[in-house]
């Protein structure tokens, strides 16, 4: 599994190189401990987690969901179980658990289907509630595209609301303003290959 996933990292370096220096402390993660190591959620140095932009191709709209502990509109997705294959598999899990969605498109950039979208690092704040130490999420992000809006089943324990929205809004929120012009061209890329523009 820790071969996979540097397989997937170095991949990913490939595709998108001016990343990497901003990355490099994943790969040193990644590369000094175990694969159960990195994505156990009780290791507050940081964890891998696994999430979706779900896009609605027919409204042209994101799904935000309302996360009650951090207390902003952002995109599906969580920590990885035991029982995940993989961090996609965790992401898949996730956004079922949710929204319930199940029926979706995962938009691939290349012939390994684990590489995501995008990779991001951000700072997870202390959680009073949990009291849980502030730690790092190295976040694989993956597109999900899915025909049109459809009603979610939100966990209520997690996420109070959720709604649709535009990519200018999405654009605003300071967790995924970095990825909003690869969102741009995957979907465009998508509607091309589709013959849908």
């Amino acid at each position: 599994m820790k071969e996979t996933l540097l397989k997937t990292i170095n991949e990913y370096f490939k595709i998108f190189p001016d990343e990497e220096e901003r990355l490099k402390i994943l790969k040193n993660f990644v590369s000094q401990n175990s694969y159960s190591d990195v994505t156990d959620w009780n290791n507050f140095y940081g964890h891998i987690v696994g999430s979706a932009f779900i896009y609605s191709l027919k409204e042209d709209k994101f799904l935000a969901l309302y996360h009650n502990d951090f207390k902003i509109f952002i995109y599906p997705g969580g920590h990885v179980d035991k029982t995940d294959l993989n961090i996609l598999d965790a992401a898949k899990r996730e956004v079922k658990e949710e929204t319930g969605l199940e029926d979706y498109q995962v938009y691939n950039i290349s012939n390994n289907p684990l590489l995501p979208i995008d990779i991001d690092i951000h700072n997870i704040s202390y959680n009073e509630k949990l009291d849980l130490p502030e730690h790092l999420h190295f976040d694989f992000r993956y597109l999900f595209i899915i025909d049109h809006i459809v009603n979610v089943k939100t966990d209520p324990n997690e996420m109070r609301t959720y709604k649709w929205i535009s990519i200018n809004e999405f654009s605003t929120n300071a967790v995924s303003k970095r990825v909003i012009d690869k969102l741009n061209k995957y979907i465009e890329t998508f509607k091309e290959n589709s013959n849908l523009k």
